[in-house]
């Protein structure tokens, strides 16, 4: 049975998140002007991502970690998974804008600069409950995190 898989793309304000839902074995391919990707989250799954043709791109990533891919911006891409995945991107809107990208685990002091990105989970941030794909703009404040076995991301503009 040919593997198969879930798209999904939400535009929120100065970034998108992508993300892909598949069977152990899904090949993706990305074309180099749609490629924004900055940051990989691995929810689940593992897998191998290069430029096309480029041997010396390969990079493998798998379970629970953030990638840095600003190294794809521009090219030609392929990823092949090795077991089932979910995956998200955060995804610059300007190619002219980069960002800092990181996953939180503790709280921490925020700017006005940067965007949360609750990527799994119910993450408990200043006391309010957060569901999956919720993102906030912050603020110059201290924000108190109970992780509860989330994933959340937070990403500034550089």
């Amino acid at each position: 049975m040919t593997p198969k898989s879930k798209q999904y793309l939400k535009k929120c304000g100065d970034f998108s998140i992508c993300s892909e839902r598949g069977d152990a074995g899904f090949l993706f391919t990305e074309y180099a002007k749609e490629r924004s990707t900055l940051y990989q989250i691995v929810i689940r799954g593992a897998g191998k991502i290069a430029k096309v043709f480029d041997n010396e791109s390969e990079e493998v990533i798998e379970g629970e970690q953030i990638y840095n891919l600003k190294k794809y911006l521009g090219y030609d891409t392929i990823f092949k998974s090795y077991e089932p995945f979910h995956i998200f991107g955060f995804n610059t809107l300007d190619p002219n804008q980069d960002w800092d990208g990181r996953l939180i685990g503790e709280s921490f002091t925020g700017n006005d600069r940067s965007r949360l990105v609750c990527f799994d989970g119910n993450p408990v941030i200043n006391g309010k409950e957060l569901q999956p794909l919720d993102y906030a703009i912050l603020e110059d404040k201290l924000y108190h995190v109970e992780i509860n076995d989330s994933i959340v991301g937070v990403f500034t503009k550089i």
